[in-house]
């Protein structure tokens, strides 16, 4: 391979690399900018990671009001959780967008930032992924029936789900007892960022916050009852808007519904937004 054949292939690898990155910030700055129509409810909004606002209703529609600037070039983002611009952790903070959900296990996991977002973590190509799913409009996640159930003034939207003061602390995860949280630290040049790794019990095993561990407990019998063959998420045939998850083989098969104008993608294994054939 001449230096000349070399040098271009470096070149359109650089170029890919660079569409890369400006597909995945598009993205990201997409999924923290909101707005009052969409959200279709009072109370704040971040227009974007530098703007937050708030929403109020008047005869013709909504009223959009901008109450705080953030300087992001200090760390500084728009939370509206807190309603304020803060160095916390949120939505619009670097760590929740750029570093993506560590998934521990296979399940359905909410985020932990950001009460309209949810996780789905499966295994593909022996490797396990994560791939989040939006609820819209003024829908929220419901941690406990798996799917878009709750509503932006439900209480994982107005405070923050985690509590972490030291690193490896374990605690259960609010609403429901199957899932639990361990606090990890990561240090960085403005010192140190404690954040929650969520973990997720296995099927007819609940969190005990006494012991620190799962057992044996009483849950919700879930929405849909059957043996799983197979591990993982999988299509509902007779639903194209509809999914399973299982926990193992021989399981219990789960069944979750997708949020409004999305269905299930067998090639993504999650739920995508576009009509389908029912």
């Amino acid at each position: 391979m001449t230096f000349s054949t070399t040098y271009s292939v470096m070149v359109l690898g650089s170029l890919l690399l660079l569409i890369v990155f400006d597909l995945t910030i598009s993205q990201n700055q997409q999924r923290n900018i909101n707005t009052c129509e969409g959200r279709n409810t009072t109370g704040n909004i971040c227009e974007s990671c530098e703007q937050l606002s708030t929403c109020m209703r008047n005869p013709s529609g909504w009223t959009k009001i901008p109450v705080n600037s953030c300087d992001t070039s200090r760390g500084i983002y728009c939370n509206s959780l807190l309603g304020m611009c803060s160095n916390a952790l949120g939505p619009c903070h670097p760590f929740a967008i750029d570093g993506d959900f560590p998934c521990n296990s296979q399940g359905i996991f909410p985020d932990p930032y950001n009460c309209q977002k949810y996780h789905l973590c499966y295994i593909k190509d022996d490797t396990l992924q994560s791939e989040p799913v939006e609820c819209y409009g003024d829908t929220a996640f419901n941690v406990a029936t798996g799917q878009c159930t709750s509503n932006l003034q439900d209480n994982a939207c107005k405070t923050q789900q985690f509590q972490c003061a030291n690193a490896g602390e374990i605690h259960p995860w609010p609403n429901s007892p199957k899932f639990y949280y361990i606090c990890n630290a990561l240090s960085n040049k403005d010192g140190s960022i404690l954040y929650p790794s969520l973990y997720l019990c296995p099927d007819d095993e609940v969190f005990n916050d006494d012991t620190k561990q799962c057992q044996k407990g009483s849950t919700t019998p879930p929405p849909f009852d059957n043996k799983c063959s197979m591990a993982g998420l999988s299509a509902d045939p007779d639903d194209c808007t509809s999914y399973y998850y299982c926990w193992g083989v021989n399981g219990v098969k789960r069944h979750y519904k997708c949020p409004s104008g999305s269905h299930f993608s067998t090639g993504y294994l999650t739920c995508v937004y576009g009509t389908c054939r029912k």
